[in-house]
């Protein structure tokens, strides 16, 4: 390369081909790095396979881009590569905002700096590593490799081309791979890659690396170097391994060291690098490929008897490879997220109602996540101080211990015992789903609704948990199929020994089978007379107020609830006036991210019924039109309040103002509450509007009093020691106010100091979030369209 080009950081129009092909993403794969099935070679973007000219243009941004949008999450680059980590690092900052740093990975390589140029020093080590982050424009850097170590390492194999197999077996000794053999050093070169090595892993422990790795071309050599590295202090093993082109239509050695490179060395993650064996696999091969004559005639030869594109035959080969050898890894020593064990239900009383089958675990496990709860609960002062995951010790010795999730649902308590390594935000994920899918079936819910529909909830339970704990059916449109939601019809039609749910799921009669429709949160052949779709933004304030009014937090986090009732397969495109103001954004499977993405809009084919669409956070620095009275990054609240406290010995008196800085709409369904504390007693309280009535509390289990016709009153409940104010609707600008006193004989007081308050606001929002249009194609018809906001807030003001 004679030159660096000056690579393209305008972000170009976008034509038809920058746009990705319909259809599911590139998955990722779990495990320590979490890595897509595909990492982006960015060797693609240095000299050895493109121009100046080539580097120069758009085409290495478009391409970049296009990568990421299928979902290629992972880029693979290398100081070595000439200008490749200049390109990447300026296509990567133009697409900052579409793909900011946090939603991908980058991996480089250090060590090779030319054809014949090593240098494993750790100060050129820190160095190189300093200069890809400033060309990469990052300040960290997911994976870094040490590059190709068999360059630098000890010659030990007998061989440096061929197959290396035997290594395994027989040649185990040769190559330096006998048992005994896993911490000798043979030289100068091994103890090179050692010192680079412990660099890299102080550079870690400082924040600059996250993972670290090796490359190579001979499995056998860097097989031994990787268990060298385990066997060596600081005894850590290598994160991630790549060897290139031994996983391709010519070469599959790669299946046969994979376990050796798992077990042996510890591996977490191996990468099979270039699938087109470094194009050789290509319709132009370079003129530089190393590959012997017969081997590059072969290919030729091969190429002209294929009928089909050779290149994706050739990748499609190497994911498929890929996929048995992940399959046949079950048990490789690598961090899996694996699933929870079942579901519990408990009444108010801790018994259990329901279970699902914890068909992996033995006959008492259940009940020792049921134990450890119910102690919990009796330990606690109140229910809600116990933790919501709670440590359950092992029953026998060979086992592990777990951990049970639980969640509080209307007077039961459903239980999520999980063990492994399983992510407690998975296990309270499912719960909250499940009790979605409950709601769904039954409207409210009890412990009689549960017991009177004890089928239905079993067969939920065994619908939406496979038999290895992993959510299998969760949408409640494919569920409807499967398990009939209860009702007088077919409880009757059941004891008359009519399987309707047979009728159904054999397609014939009255509807078609589980599973027909080719979108899965969506049945086929949907009709009904009038179409109709409703959108529901609801927006919850949750806030803390200081005593001197200053907020202390404020969030702001909504949801888009919808309702719809259209035929056939609508194809439905929602627009904002101000989408800017919408962050952490959670969407429906049914929406497809690449158009938020790129234009801030929902496209999605909606379910049938009722769905959430979208779940987000308001932040009103995002909005350039936001003027706030308590500072950019906050939401004020629509009220103010003016405490008088006076606390004595034996009891004590209170003075509340709340008044309404809403200048159009009406405060609704205000709570105010305040805990009084043990002992307390002789509430006596003057609820008004202005000056209103008296209402004096007596020696009930609650004593009630109001304000008269404000449309203000108070109730003091004696067993919680909770003052409870309400207001039913409180117009703009308007005062209310809450005066009394109580009395501790026996204790001196501890009220709270912080009132706890909740209201709404109907046909309003935080955000100002407002629905531009509704655009539907794909149908005929034109359905009705309801848009509606809501707000309700959580706020605790302290005094």
């Amino acid at each position: 390369m004679s030159s660096i080009p000056v690579p393209q950081s305008v972000i170009p129009p976008e034509v038809e081909e920058d746009v990705p092909t319909p259809g599911p993403l590139v998955p990722t794969l779990g495990g320590l790095l979490d890595l897509p099935a595909l990492v982006y070679g960015a060797g693609a973007l240095s000299g050895k396979y493109n121009t100046d000219d080539h580097l120069a243009s758009a085409i290495p941004l478009r391409t970049v881009r296009l990568a990421l949008r299928y979902g290629i999450r992972a880029i693979d680059t290398s100081v070595y590569y000439g200008p490749s980590e200049i390109v990447l690092g300026d296509a990567l900052y133009a697409l900052r905002d579409e793909f900011p740093r946090s939603s991908y990975k980058l991996m480089t390589k250090c060590g090779r700096y030319g054809d014949d140029l090593f240098d494993y020093s750790p100060s050129r080590i820190r160095e190189s590593i300093k200069q890809s982050l400033a060309r990469l424009k990052t300040d960290y850097l997911d994976t870094v490799y040490l590059h190709d170590v068999e360059f630098v390492a000890t010659a030990v194999a007998p061989k440096t081309t061929g197959n290396h197999t035997s290594a395994l077996a027989e040649d185990a000794a040769a190559y330096g791979l006998a048992p005994g053999d896993e911490a000798k050093v043979h030289g100068d070169g091994d103890q090179k890659v050692l010192d680079a090595f412990r660099t890299l892993q102080a550079m870690k422990e400082e924040g600059l690396i996250k993972y670290i790795g090796i490359t190579g071309y001979p499995l056998a050599t860097i097989l031994r170097i990787a268990i060298l590295i385990r066997n060596t202090a600081p005894f850590r093993p290598v994160d991630v391994l790549l060897s290139y082109s031994h996983l391709c239509l010519q070469n599959t050695t790669f299946l046969d060291f994979a376990p050796h490179l798992y077990e042996r060395a510890g591996i977490a993650q191996l990468v099979a690098a270039s699938p087109l064996s470094m194009a050789l696999l290509t319709p132009r091969p370079p003129v530089w490929h190393p590959a012997p004559p017969d081997l590059q005639e072969a290919v030729v030869k091969a190429r002209s008897t294929w009928d089909g594109d050779f290149p994706n035959l050739a990748v499609g080969y190497a994911v498929r490879q890929t996929a048995l050898l992940t399959e046949q890894m079950k048990n490789r020593p690598v961090p899996l997220v694996t699933g929870f064990n079942g579901i519990i239900l408990l009444d108010n009383h801790g018994r259990p109602i329901i279970q699902s089958g914890f068909r992996s675990t033995s006959p008492g496990y259940p009940l020792l996540h049921i134990d450890a709860v119910n102690d919990a609960l009796a330990k606690a002062t109140r229910p809600q101080d116990v933790d919501p995951v709670i440590y359950v010790s092992a029953y026998n010795i060979g086992d592990s211990p777990s951990a049970c999730c639980h969640v509080p649902c209307a007077d039961m308590r459903i239980l999520c015992p999980i063990s492994g390594n399983a992510d407690p935000l998975f296990g309270f994920a499912f719960l909250q789903t499940f009790i979605e899918i409950l709601n769904e079936y039954f409207g409210s819910l009890s412990t009689a609704t549960i017991k009177d529909n004890f089928d239905v909830v079993y067969q939920l339970l065994e619908e939406t948990l496979d038999a290895g704990g992993h959510p299998l059916t969760t949408s409640s449109n494919a569920l409807r199929d499967i398990v009939l939601p209860p009702s007088l019809l077919n409880k009757l039609l059941n004891v008359a020994g009519a399987n309707i749910t047979t009728t159904i799921n054999s397609g014939s009669g009255l509807g078609s089978g589980p599973f027909s429709s080719p979108i899965p949160w969506r049945k086929a052949g949907l009709k009904y007379t009038s179409n109709e779709i409703y959108f529901d933004m609801v927006e919850e304030l949750n806030a803390i107020v200081n005593r001197n009014g200053g907020p202390v937090s404020s969030n702001v986090f909504g949801k888009i609830e919808s309702n719809s009732r259209l035929s056939g397969t609508p194809d439905c495109l929602l627009s904002f006036t101000n989408p800017s103001v919408l962050v952490d954004c959670a969407f429906h499977p049914c929406v497809r991210l690449n158009r938020w993405t790129r234009g801030k809009t929902l496209s999605f084919v909606p379910p049938d019924g009722k769905f959430t669409l979208a779940e987000y956070r308001y932040s009103p620095a995002a909005s350039t039109s936001t003027s706030t009275a308590v500072g950019k990054d906050t939401v004020p609240i629509p009220f103010t309040v003016k405490t008088l406290f006076d606390i004595e010995a034996q009891g004590g008196s209170f003075d509340v103002t709340l008044t309404s800085r809403l200048n159009t709409r009406n405060l609704e369904n205000i709570v105010v509450e305040l805990d009084l504390g043990e002992g307390a007693a002789g509430i006596k309280c003057t609820a008004a509007r202005g000056t209103g009535g008296l209402g004096r509390g007596g020696i009930n289990a609650l004593d009630m009093g109001s304000g008269g016709n404000t449309g203000a009153s108070w109730a003091f409940d004696s067993k919680k020691r909770v003052l409870r104010w309400e207001i039913a609707s409180a117009p703009s600008a308007s005062s209310w106010n809450l005066r009394g006193s109580f009395t501790t004989p026996s204790i001196t007081p501890r009220p709270s100091h912080a009132l706890q308050i909740r209201f709404e606001i109907q046909s309003y929002t935080f955000s100002s979030l407002k629905v531009e249009q509704l655009k539907i194609t794909g149908e005929a018809y034109k359905p009705y369209k309801g848009v509606r906001g809501r707000a309700i807030g959580n706020v605790e003001w302290r005094w």
